[in-house]
């Protein structure tokens, strides 16, 4: 049997995971439609149950702690169980609803993901969806996103991580760059042109092609510093030099030979990783709002993603 003391644990739990996300108690009071005075306890009996500080607080901020953070980090799962045990319940009274928070790079939403989402709202009118677009990773639990799409190595291993595919790599560009320059029939000749890549304040870096298991690193550089693909992809349609980009970015480009592709029979890696994840909240308890769109975006991309299928 569940003890008096434990489900107040978990009340205080609650709150002070609603303080740190609304930055303040009298925001966090509001939320809770509670008094200040009884969140300010809450928070007391909490940090006076376990022995420790969680917040450094004045009259005008609050800080975590070091063990604040980390009880922090609980904390938001805690609540993130919460929510999906009720969104759960939820389902069997409506439809999936609310508000739906999710992040991915600029170049890859733009592209991908912003042309599914009306289709997706007309088929569940009653889901909302806010999509940061950022050419960073976002702190998924910090930052209260309920998705991220994840172009990565490796994904985080204190979330849960759907794999959905395979990222590949092309070395690209226009006819009239390859026609007029140097022949380009090794990787060593790809010193003699501008190299464009994806990066910031880095305009050097080694390519590292392969060809039946043998690598070929090359060391080239570019007169560009540009940290998004999309604006890569407009350097090299301008005839600025040969560009490294993910297959997602230029599949139409290919397909259409506005493009062409480098060395074609080599492989090559990027720097934004070389797999997409889906990547969410550990726990049982999944929205039914995520697990939804999770459904909806696995069938827009079996069996294979639109940028391969598109490519030549």
């Amino acid at each position: 049997m569940t003890s008096s003391r434990g489900i107040n644990t978990a009340r205080w739990i609650l709150t002070f995971a609603k303080i740190v996300e609304c930055g303040s108690i009298s925001k966090a009071s509001q939320a809770l439609a509670q008094d200040k005075a009884v969140t300010s306890r809450q928070l007391r009996d909490l940090e006076d149950s376990m022995g420790i500080r969680l917040l450094n607080r004045n009259t005008r901020h609050l800080s975590l702690t070091d063990m604040g953070a980390v009880i922090h980090e609980r904390a938001v799962k805690i609540a993130q169980e919460l929510e999906g045990l009720r969104a759960d319940a939820e389902q069997f009274k409506g439809l999936p609803s609310g508000v739906l928070k999710i992040s991915t790079s600029v170049a890859f939403g733009r592209l991908y993901v912003l042309p599914m989402l009306v289709n997706f709202t007309k088929n569940h009118p009653l889901i909302s969806i806010e999509l940061c677009l950022l050419d960073r990773h976002v702190n998924l639990i910090e930052e209260g996103y309920d998705l991220l799409l994840r172009l990565c190595n490796e994904p985080p291993a204190n979330l849960s991580a759907k794999f959905l595919c395979r990222l590949t790599y092309e070395l690209v560009a226009t006819a009239d760059v390859l026609n007029t320059g140097h022949p380009v029939r090794h990787p060593e000749d790809l010193v003699r042109y501008n190299c464009l890549f994806y990066g910031f304040h880095n305009r050097k870096t080694t390519w590292n092609l392969i060809r039946n298991g043998v690598h070929h690193p090359v060391d080239v550089c570019n007169s560009f510093s540009v940290n998004n693909s999309e604006a890569l992809r407009d350097l090299v349609l301008s005839g600025a030099g040969i560009a490294l980009l993910p297959t997602f970015a230029v599949a139409k480009d290919l397909a259409c030979k506005t493009l062409e592709r480098v060395l074609p029979d080599y492989t090559i890696t990027g720097s934004t990783g070389n797999s997409l994840y889906l990547i969410h909240m550990p726990g049982r308890y999944l929205p039914v709002k995520t697990r939804t769109f999770i459904d909806f975006l696995k069938g827009q991309w079996a069996p294979l993603p639109p940028w391969e299928s598109a490519t030549p």
